[in-house]
């Protein structure tokens, strides 16, 4: 049985990096950026990753433990990854403990907004307003933007527990703006 793969430790280090690698190759797509409406800087790429992150977190979960844990993991790895982005800029090794916390926070306040717009029975607007709020992007932008991430939960709804739990995600187009 495939799960039985992933009942301990750092055995599922190899879906950890390829869910990792996914969520930023998909973040970090130039579409988003400039023409697509989001920042194109370190705050910018932070906030489509937490974005990406947290709706493969999201399918996760609905994995059962092995998701959750999964989830968790893959977490860390995107963490330890924006430590060494804050050290590769600069960021002094004093300062570095602090912004990831804030990044941290930061990170879970985004998947609560996100988490309470896409609960069914949500107001339609609500998650044109975190993506304006989070995001930064235009209100022309988020209407689009928001009909890309019900695609994404839709396309994420379609792969089969194993396929999560193995790391495979097949993202839909970003939105043409």
């Amino acid at each position: 049985m495939v799960f039985g793969l992933f009942s301990g430790g750092k055995r599922n280090k190899w879906a950890v990096d390829k869910l990792h690698q996914s969520i930023l190759g998909q973040a970090l797509r130039p579409d988003f950026y400039c023409a697509g409406g989001v920042r194109d800087n370190f705050s910018g790429r932070f906030e489509m990753t937490s974005l990406h992150a947290t709706l493969v977190f999201r399918r996760l979960r609905a994995a059962g433990g092995t998701g959750k844990a999964l989830a968790q993991e893959c977490f860390d790895a995107l963490f330890s990854g924006f430590d060494e982005a804050l050290r590769d800029i600069g960021t002094g090794d004093l300062s570095v403990g602090k912004k990831i916390r804030k990044m941290g926070e930061a990170f879970y306040g985004r998947a609560k907004a996100y988490e309470a717009a896409l609960a069914p029975g949500a107001p339609e607007g609500e998650l044109n307003e975190a993506l304006v709020r989070n995001l930064g992007v235009g209100d022309a932008y988020a209407p689009k933007f928001a009909a890309y991430i019900r695609s994404v939960e839709q396309s994420l709804m379609r792969h089969s527990d194993e396929a999560m739990l193995s790391g495979e995600v097949n993202w839909p187009k970003p939105p043409t703006i």
